[in-house]
């Protein structure tokens, strides 16, 4: 979404979530974004900053399935629910809530 935004800063980010169950992906035209902001109700919109959960088993064929449970960063959306916002320390606790109720071992700690 940013300028800066290319391969070599998508390839160092990704180094910062090591977890078999996550699958990183670089994506120069937004391809990605846009599907899943029209999958969420932001149809002509773009999704970043947010976390997507979907239950084991799920595929993505022409379109991606609609999460199960989801939440963005996304302070200013004009589209993206208010309801699935969270930052900072709300947001870890409402990711490890998430992991949880999807049956995953919690990963996380909270300072507060």
């Amino acid at each position: 979404m940013l300028e800066e935004d290319l391969l070599d800063a998508a390839e160092a980010a990704a180094r910062a979530i090591v977890d078999s169950r996550v699958r990183h992906f670089f994506d120069a035209e937004k391809r990605a974004g846009k599907t899943v902001a029209s999958t969420l109700g932001g149809e002509g919109r773009i999704a970043w900053d947010i976390y997507l959960f979907y239950p084991k088993g799920s595929l993505w064929e022409d379109q991606p399935p609609v999460p199960r449970l989801w939440m963005h960063q996304l302070t200013r959306s004009v589209w993206a629910n208010a309801a699935h916002q969270y930052r900072g320390v709300d947001l870890v606790r409402e990711l490890d809530k998430s992991m949880r109720a999807l049956g995953f071992a919690s990963a996380v700690h909270v300072d507060e």
